[in-house]
């Protein structure tokens, strides 16, 4: 072959290998990822839950059907959360997507162990998403009070 075939390949061949050095990735460890002095934790260690259903009537065919939907979660924790904690309960299907999920805000500090919290069901990715056929797990986001900032005295 031709010397200038040759350096023409090699010069393509260093083009791309080039571009493949510019996506350099790197990992982060947020675990110990902290905001001011403190670091960040999970505000529970365990959780309770549970499931309010409402029963739907429905016909199949010609025959009358029922049909369980999920409308709220019940939790409940050995740990006090304080209040403007949110607790998000998401419905997930078979392949992990969100098909329905609730939250609420506490207005008031939920000491643990207290009575179980309800959190209403209020949004579903379709009709019907709540249907408990529909429902393969449960996920609970549980977001600690906002942390106030603090600033030094200027003095």
């Amino acid at each position: 072959m031709q010397p200038i075939i040759w350096l023409a390949i090699v010069g393509v061949a260093a083009g791309a290998l080039g571009t493949g050095m510019l996506s350099n990735t790197f990992f982060l460890n947020l675990q110990t990822l902290g905001v001011a002095e403190t670091d960040l934790q999970s505000p529970i260690k365990t959780a309770n839950i549970d499931f309010t259903l409402s029963k739907i009537s429905g016909v199949h065919g010609q025959d009358p059907v029922y049909k369980n939907r999920i409308v709220k979660c019940s939790f409940h924790t050995p740990t006090t959360l304080g209040p403007g904690s949110t607790i998000i309960c998401k419905l997930t299907d078979a392949d992990n997507d969100v098909i329905a999920e609730g939250k609420i805000v506490l207005q008031k500090t939920y000491t643990g162990s207290s009575p179980y919290l309800f959190i209403p069901i209020e949004q579903v990715a379709f009709d019907d998403a709540n249907n408990v056929q529909n429902v393969h797990d449960v996920k609970i986001v549980v977001l600690g009070p906002k942390p106030t900032i603090t600033t030094p005295n200027e003095g």
